[in-house]
């Protein structure tokens, strides 16, 4: 039967691993891996706010670390172009702007009530 590997995001299985040749069928990421609120974290975003206004403060703090965790945990699974993997995001905030324009140009997410089924077809072998 098929394996399943879990972990958690900004972790090493989901940052320091590399899964290649097909070795994962799919990554399935669960969450917005946002850093609960801290003195340091409330620190950083007042220092970057000071430095670039309110909006790019909290974009440095908050939300750029937390879309790069993210991406890292879903690019596990595809690291050569020979590479393919179902990559399933349980997260709605990612297509809200502040989010989505930090994605990559090829990465577009979609909302999807299929999710597994969609998956299944794409993992499906040829016919």
């Amino acid at each position: 039967g098929g394996a399943l590997l879990l972990g958690v995001q900004g972790g090493s299985l989901s940052e320091g691993v590399d899964y290649h040749d097909n070795l994962l069928a799919a990554v399935i990421v669960v969450g917005l891996p946002l850093s609960p609120p801290s003195v340091e974290g409330e620190a950083l975003r007042d220092y970057y706010a000071r430095k670039f206004g309110f909006a790019k403060g909290h974009d440095y703090a908050v939300v750029y670390p937390a879309v790069n965790r993210l991406l890292q945990a879903a690019g596990r699974a595809i690291r050569s172009e020979r590479d393919r993997a179902a990559i399933v995001l349980l997260e709605g905030r990612i297509l809200e702007p502040r989010y989505a324009r930090c994605l990559p140009p090829d990465f577009v997410p979609a909302r999807s009530e299929l999710a597994a089924s969609e998956a299944s077809r794409f993992l499906a072998p040829p016919r």
